[in-house]
């Protein structure tokens, strides 16, 4: 059964994916990214906004599987597809993404190999934005086992929940072998999603005056991020104030229901935009290090441009080919599909 796309939903997908680009696109002061100067504005932004860009990504996830759900029966197809989605490939575009890293001139943070093995580890350890793919197939896993348990799907929602706020707030956060931390951070934001969605559908008319309580307290949140920021605390994005920003705002951002087209287009490949902006972001600052251009406004925006429309492209020329696309998008006989369609 196909899901109709409901805009709101894809809306925050691209909306997601502009968050993304953008961070990898300043990256850290004077380390990655365009290696701007310490306390610049752009990475501020990217700061203040750590505690909802991912997790979105992960909220959408959790309120898309809502619509579904998995059963018992239905474990090991359910398990075998997500290896296909993420592990496949990350097993075939990770290891080409260290390899660039390693000996492009341009490249997003410069890496010294010394094992042949290292190009190969980011199939099992987290490196770089490729411990997304690891952590939400462990999310998956965990839901997956949780359909043996024998009671409604509103209590597993629940009791994934509150595990994961447990796991998120209280485990190590340096768990590198298959993203485990990541798994923790990411599991109370896809189950809030469930969570959600199965208590209130997508669809529904705007409720002003949760979209007014929400906004204030995500103001409020902000607010007291910016002056803990401002006065050199840690807000860690584990911590249990990170975890309620979280939920606020990705709660926030749901029941908004903002629907723009052009973010509704760009959320359609928001997995091929994951996977392959990082690539054209080392292309964008090649080709303006070439051209001479250092202006940081500019290198923005090409490297916005770059970011979302090259992987776009890509995921358009290799859906061309079922094998390409199972490949190196993780798709299902996108030929077939578009033939029987037409």
């Amino acid at each position: 059964m196909k899901i109709k796309k409901i805009l709101s939903l894809e809306t925050l997908r691209g909306w997601a994916c502009l968050l993304l680009v953008l961070n990898h696109l300043i990256g850290e002061p004077n380390i990655s990214g365009l290696k701007l100067p310490e306390n610049n504005d752009f990475y501020f932004f990217n700061l203040m906004l750590e505690n909802v860009r991912m997790p979105l990504f992960a909220f959408l996830g959790g309120v898309i599987f809502s619509f579904r759900g998995v059963t018992s029966e239905q474990f090991f197809s359910m398990l075998k597809g997500k290896y296909f989605r993420l592990i496949i490939p990350l097993i075939f575009v990770g290891p080409i993404y260290l390899f660039i890293q390693a000996h492009t001139l341009g490249a997003n943070q410069k890496i010294e190999i010394t094992n042949i093995t290292y190009y190969f580890s980011v199939i099992w350890e987290s490196k770089f934005h490729f411990w997304f793919l690891q952590a939400m197939f462990l999310v998956f896993l965990f839901y997956g086992l949780s359909s043996f348990i024998k009671t409604t799907t509103q209590n597993k929602y629940i009791f994934a929940l509150f595990t994961g706020i447990i796991l998120c707030v209280f485990m190590p956060t340096d768990i590198y072998f298959f993203s485990l931390s990541g798994f923790f951070f990411l599991l109370p934001f896809f189950s809030l999603g469930c969570l959600l969605s199965s208590k209130r559908h997508s669809e529904e008319k705007l409720n002003i005056k949760l979209v007014t309580i929400l906004l204030t307290l995500f103001a409020g949140l902000m607010l007291y991020k910016f002056l803990q920021l401002q006065s050199q605390s840690n807000f860690e994005r584990n911590s249990l104030m990170g975890l309620v920003t979280g939920f606020v705002g990705c709660s926030l951002f749901y029941f908004a229901k903002i629907k723009i087209i052009p973010l509704v287009f760009i959320g359609k490949y928001s997995f091929s935009i994951y996977l392959y902006h990082v690539y054209f972001l080392v292309l964008s600052r090649m080709l303006l290090v070439y051209l001479g251009v250092q202006l940081t406004e500019l290198n923005i925006v090409f490297g916005m441009f770059f970011g979302i429309f090259g992987p776009i492209a890509v995921e358009i020329v290799l859906s061309k080919s079922n094998y390409a696309s199972r490949i190196f998008l993780g798709q299902k006989s996108t030929v077939k599909y578009a033939q029987k369609s037409t």
